[in-house]
């Protein structure tokens, strides 16, 4: 289930990202293996159809990134991207849908593994700290969707119930978790189910937060049903 909210524009595409985008499926589809000098920018700029320094604005954004080692005077190096951090998290939630290779496909299953798990750590929260008066906000905007939805109302259902739950749990944390979901995401993603089931599963977490039911139970049941 999607857990972006959809308030946040998203930010306008910049000259590097076409670099920093090619660069990123090339190292972790593993076409540039750890410890392999990056090709020359001269090579990278035309391959990427930009100017050199545009080149070096992305190498320099993967080094921030912990993807690439800038060596002053030398060949920046790739580095092993199962050894990267929770940075690299930006670029998984821009250019993901790029990868090809299988390894990099099974960490789009752990990416979204992630998100079931950060769905419950919102949904705890929630529950034990949202107060009567945001209990039944929550509940009144889901009951505001239709039964008939369609696939956009269902998708924006989804980003402000999650948006709701986010503001109802008071974790800090959380929050400024989702702020960087939210930063990071060029856009929403779409819904798997069929839009009817979107609003039956909110409406029935809606209804447990609303009645103080613990809401996880039913969470997780219905999230690995529908990994199979």
């Amino acid at each position: 289930m999607n857990t972006l909210d959809d308030s946040p524009t998203p930010a306008p595409e910049h000259a590097s990202d076409a670099a920093l985008q090619g660069l990123f499926v090339e190292i972790f589809d593993g076409l540039l293996a750890p410890g392999e000098a990056l090709p020359a920018e001269r090579l990278l700029a035309e391959r990427y159809g930009v100017s050199r320094i545009t080149v070096r604005q992305a190498v320099h954004k993967l080094k921030d990134l912990g993807l690439v080692e800038v060596r002053q005077g030398g060949a920046s190096k790739v580095l092993d991207p199962a050894r990267a951090d929770a940075r690299v998290l930006e670029l998984l939630l821009r250019h993901a849908d790029k990868l090809q290779s299988d390894a990099a496909r099974n960490l789009l299953q752990d990416l979204a593994e992630y998100q079931e798990l950060y769905a419950t750590g919102l949904l705890e929260a929630a529950a034990r700290h949202a107060s009567d008066q945001q209990r039944q906000r929550l509940l009144q905007l889901v009951e505001a969707y239709p039964d008939d939805l369609d696939a956009q109302q269902a998708e924006q259902l989804s980003q402000r119930f999650w948006q709701a739950v986010t503001a109802a749990g008071k974790n800090r944390i959380l929050q400024m978790e989702m702020a960087l979901w939210q930063r990071w995401s060029d856009k929403a993603q779409p819904q798997e189910d069929e839009p009817q089931t979107v609003r039956w599963f909110y409406l029935t977490l809606a209804r447990q937060l609303s009645s103080r039911q613990d809401p996880l139970p039913y969470y997780l049941a219905s999230v690995r049903t529908s990994r199979g």
